[in-house]
């Protein structure tokens, strides 16, 4: 059992590319297809949505977070926008290879896809909308 999670990690690890994003940069558009999961190491990252041409920011990220998580794991398109306030370095890991390896190891990815659903639902989802349906 814990070399199947041994197992599982290493083959996470041996897929990261390293990612630096400029400060003020738009990692990822409302409607866009999300084809990565950034592992955000240093910096800060804001998420919020669009409305009528103008973006409000409700959700403040700073280090160590994940960031597009949720669409790789379920394929979703994202619903939110999610910018770099500061300079971000870290990891990406590429939606095929994370699926791949979801699929590899059924056993663990069972948890993983309840804990990033959740971690979704409860910390950017609900907080999102409720801040969009105040200001509307």
């Amino acid at each position: 059992e814990d070399t199947e999670y041994r197992d599982f990690m290493m083959q996470i690890l041996t897929q990261l590319e390293p990612r630096l994003e400029k400060a003020q940069s738009i990692l990822i558009e409302e409607l866009d297809e999300v084809n990565e999961i950034f592992y955000v190491i240093k910096g800060q990252v804001d998420i919020g949505y669009e409305l009528n041409k103008s973006k409000k920011y409700v959700i403040r990220y700073q280090d160590k977070t994940v960031i597009g998580g949720y669409n790789c794991t379920f394929n979703k398109k994202a619903i939110f926008v999610y910018k770099c306030r500061s300079e971000c370095e870290g990891y990406t890991i590429r939606k095929k290879y994370w699926l791949d390896i979801l699929e590899e190891f059924e056993n663990i990815a069972v948890y993983v896809k309840h804990n990033v659903e959740q971690d979704y639902m409860m910390n950017i989802k609900e907080k999102v909308f409720k801040a969009k349906k105040q200001y509307m």
